[in-house]
Order: C-alpha cells, then sequence, then structure tokens
C-alpha cells in the first residue's frame, strides 16, 4: 500500500494547531462541494437511475418474485430490487456519500505534503498587506480606466486593419 493511502487510513492528526484557518477552510470546501454532488445524485435523475440499474443487476442474484405478488409485497431476497429502488435507499446512499465526503476531507488536510501546503499558505497569507477600503476603490477605477483604453485601442488598430487588408483585396 502506497504512503498516500497509509496516510488516508491514519487516525493521527498532523501538526492540529498550525495552519488552523486554511485547513479548516478546506475542509469545509470540500465537504460542500461533496455534498453539493450528493445532493444532485439525490434530486436529479442520476441517483433514481443508478438505483435502477443496480436493482437491474440484482435481479439476476435474487430469486424471482412469486407469480401473482407484486414486487412492493414481496418478502426476502425477492423485495431486495424493489427496496433498492425505494426512495429511503437513495437519500441513504447520498448520506452515505456525505459522510464519506467528510472523513475524507478530514483526512486530506491532515496528509502531511498537503497539510505543510496549507500551513504555508497561512503564513503567506499573514504576510500580505491588504489595502483599506479607500486603497482598493481607487485601484479598482485605475483597472477599469486601463482596461477601457486598451479596448478602445485595440479596437482601432482593429479598424484599421481592416480596412487595410480590404483595400488590398485580402479579405
Amino acid at each position: 500500500m502506497t504512503s498516500f493511502f497509509r496516510e488516508l487510513f491514519s487516525t493521527k492528526l498532523y501538526k492540529n494547531s498550525q495552519g488552523r484557518v486554511v485547513r479548516r477552510s478546506t475542509m469545509i470546501g470540500i465537504i460542500v462541494i461533496i455534498a453539493w454532488g450528493a445532493l444532485k445524485f439525490v434530486q436529479t435523475n442520476t441517483g433514481p437511475w443508478v438505483m435502477q440499474t443496480i436493482a437491474w443487476l440484482v435481479r439476476f442474484v435474487t430469486p424471482a418474485v412469486p407469480e401473482g405478488v407484486k414486487p412492493a409485497d414481496a418478502e426476502g431476497l425477492a423485495a431486495l430490487p424493489h427496496i433498492i429502488q425505494s426512495t429511503g435507499v437513495l437519500y441513504l446512499i447520498g448520506s452515505i456519500i456525505v459522510l464519506f465526503g467528510i472523513w475524507l476531507a478530514f483526512r486530506i488536510v491532515n496528509i502531511p505534503r498537503a497539510a505543510e501546503f496549507l500551513i504555508a499558505v497561512e503564513a503567506e497569507m499573514i504576510k500580505v498587506s491588504w489595502p483599506n477600503n479607500k486603497e482598493l476603490y481607487v485601484t479598482t477605477i485605475v483597472v477599469i480606466t486601463v482596461m477601457m483604453i486598451f479596448c478602445v485601442l485595440l479596437a482601432c488598430y482593429d479598424l484599421v486593419w481592416h480596412y487595410l487588408f480590404r483595400g488590398i483585396g485580402v479579405l
């Protein structure tokens, strides 16, 4: 087993007092993305389609529903395909995906290489000098003005080249 998988299944924390803000933010971001994916799995046609496919595969290994019995009323292993397609199982699978995402996010931020990177990110973010509101406003206006000037210049160059090429018959 590689060191990545060994770390993934480890239960120890790696330098838990360092880089807390960035590590927690990263963990929350991973959890939100996986939870959103699980929600979409449950709410869209993907989840029911996957569960129908699994139920279809399970029908090959389970006994058939007896004659005259509705699939919903079947008992034992014969009811398994119907149970798999139920809404409760779909939500259970979505919950398992979310729980797996929480565990995975927790483990990822405690893998030494990832944790060292996130600790370094937090250390560098502390060194950044952030602008105040007035500086932010002024620099935003400067950037937008310069972008507008470049847009006008590029439009002028485009028109010059367009008329030049049209004049010599290329276009």
